[in-house]
């Protein structure tokens, strides 16, 4: 009996053991768990704050976790061997996107800046048909020294480039969020495919879509632009551009981070404010772009708006905080690009540390910068690049991000 008793108190006090060494370690990982985050956080900004306390420089470039290439590692190295054969001219040509004024010079002046390529406008197509757009891109594509990104901005609504032709009748896209008020989200998918269909069918091979951005009242600038007030529908738009919409052969670009959210349509084009709290736009704005970076989308647009409780100096297509954060927090690898830095009389300046907004905006993290004027923003850049502001090996890696899209998106070959 005895030998019983002993026998069991061993058991029991090893059982007991077992358990308490079970629960230290359970709660030791998923202490850590939680506070992994918070501690990289506050690292992040201690080193922002002694490495560089005027914040003008990209983190690592911009890249984050694109060093290996990201969406496009596959492309890398056959990439960087691609821009070792580029002037410095050309490689500063291909970190800007241009808005295109006219289509039969659209080739020459793409060569002439050896520009990423064009975003095209109803304007430059006006008086075409259908076959004539395929044909004049298909001119465009061949002439040009280095395969070009030709965007198009086909949102739905008021916010197309084709479809509104007397030659698309087939195509009437309206607004998102009118869609999915008259038939949920399986219109929405529906007609974003359509769209894909018909812009991979003229030659195009990015559209500058979706809006993305969450907005709730009607008196917000993007609210028309936008799906629907429920976050997880914003997302699942998102995701199903990434993922569905993007495998008809034309890129998404998600826009516009982290959103321009409760921004008046009234506000003018001034840099505004969004004043909400950091963490009220983490949990919310950052959802869709969480969802469609998950799914592959290969652009994010960012917004010209200052988002004050997360980076105050800086609008966010210039911040460098904020690109760090679509980075690492949302986890985006593809293809960074500002919203238009010089429309409608804009100026940026304020928010560039003393430099061209153009210049700020590499230095930030973008990969392209989206301008009206890309003969200016390229002298801008290049003088820049001579005097050292811009590195020369920050511009290759941009570049060298930009070519690897080209070839994973099958742009090059």
């Amino acid at each position: 009996m005895k030998k019983f008793i002993i026998i069991s108190t061993i058991l029991i006090l090893l059982a007991a053991g077992a358990f308490g060494y079970s629960l230290y370690h359970y709660m030791s990982v998923t202490g850590m768990l939680n506070q992994e985050p918070v501690q990289r956080v506050i690292v992040t900004e201690k080193q922002n704050a002694s490495e560089n306390p005027n914040a003008t420089e990209a983190p690592a470039a911009g890249m984050a976790d694109t060093a290996g290439g990201g969406l496009f590692a596959a492309n890398m190295q056959k990439a960087a061997d691609y821009v070792n054969t580029l002037s410095k001219e050309q490689m500063v040509g291909q970190v800007i996107l241009g808005v295109c004024a006219d289509s039969t010079t659209a080739a020459a002046q793409m060569n002439q800046y050896s520009l990423a390529g064009m975003l095209f406008q109803y304007s430059n197509f006006q008086s075409m048909t259908p076959d004539q757009v395929a044909e004049a891109l298909t001119a465009i594509r061949t002439q040009t020294t280095v395969k070009p990104i030709l965007a198009a901005q086909e949102e739905g609504g008021t916010y197309t480039t084709i479809s509104d032709l007397p030659g698309y009748t087939e195509y009437d896209f309206n607004a998102p969020r009118y869609i999915f008020t008259s038939g949920g989200l399986q219109a929405v998918e529906k007609a974003e495919l359509e769209k894909a269909e018909m812009l991979k069918k003229s030659g195009f091979n990015l559209n500058l879509a979706p809006v993305v951005d969450f907005c709730t009242d009607a008196s917000q600038m993007m609210y028309s632009r936008s799906i629907g007030d429920d976050i997880d529908t914003v997302g699942a738009f998102a995701e199903y551009a990434g993922k569905f919409v993007q495998a008809k052969g034309v890129s998404v670009a998600l826009k516009h981070f982290p959103g321009y959210g409760t921004i008046p349509s009234s506000y003018g084009y001034e840099a505004v404010e969004d004043d909400r709290t950091a963490e009220s736009i983490r949990n919310t704005d950052y959802t869709p772009f969480k969802k469609g970076a998950a799914a592959g989308a290969h652009f994010v647009m960012m917004s010209n708006v200052v988002v004050k409780n997360i980076d105050a100096t800086h609008t966010a297509a210039l911040s460098p905080t904020l690109h760090k954060e679509l980075r690492e927090t949302v986890g985006f690898s593809g293809l960074i690009m500002t919203d238009l830095l010089d429309g409608d009389g804009v100026d940026f300046t304020a928010y560039a540390d003393g430099k061209k907004p153009v210049v700020q905006a590499l230095l930030a993290g973008n990969d392209i910068v989206f301008v009206n004027d890309y003969a200016t923003a390229h002298a801008d850049i290049l003088a820049a690049v001579n005097a050292g502001t811009i590195t020369e090996e920050q511009l290759k890696a941009a570049c060298t991000r930009v070519i690897a899209y080209k070839y994973t998106a099958g742009i090059m070959s």
